[in-house]
């Protein structure tokens, strides 16, 4: 996972997330038509303002980032994204 701006903490947590995904993924049968399709399409976690696009090896039994890049309007209501506490409104 390179990328000269992707903060550190983000890296190690979506690098957790990604073998996580991947544990889970070696335990789905060889023959299941999930790995058919994986062969036509990758795969995208979006995490902490970060959008990491994979794809599985299954050859080398691992997941394979192949592009990361910060989201242009990332969600500001998503759990995950650190940001301060809203200001209240008055009514």
């Amino acid at each position: 996972m390179q990328h000269t701006g992707l903060p550190l903490d983000v890296q190690e947590r979506a690098r957790l997330l990604l073998d996580e995904i991947g544990e889970t993924c070696s335990a789905v049968p060889r023959d299941d038509a999930f790995w058919f399709y994986m062969k036509e399409s990758g795969l995208t976690l979006t995490f902490a303002g970060w959008k990491f696009s994979y794809r599985l090896d299954r050859g080398a039994h691992e997941l394979v980032v192949y592009h990361c890049e910060p989201l242009d309007d990332p969600d500001p209501d998503h759990p995950d994204r650190d940001t301060p506490d809203p200001k209240p409104v008055a009514a």
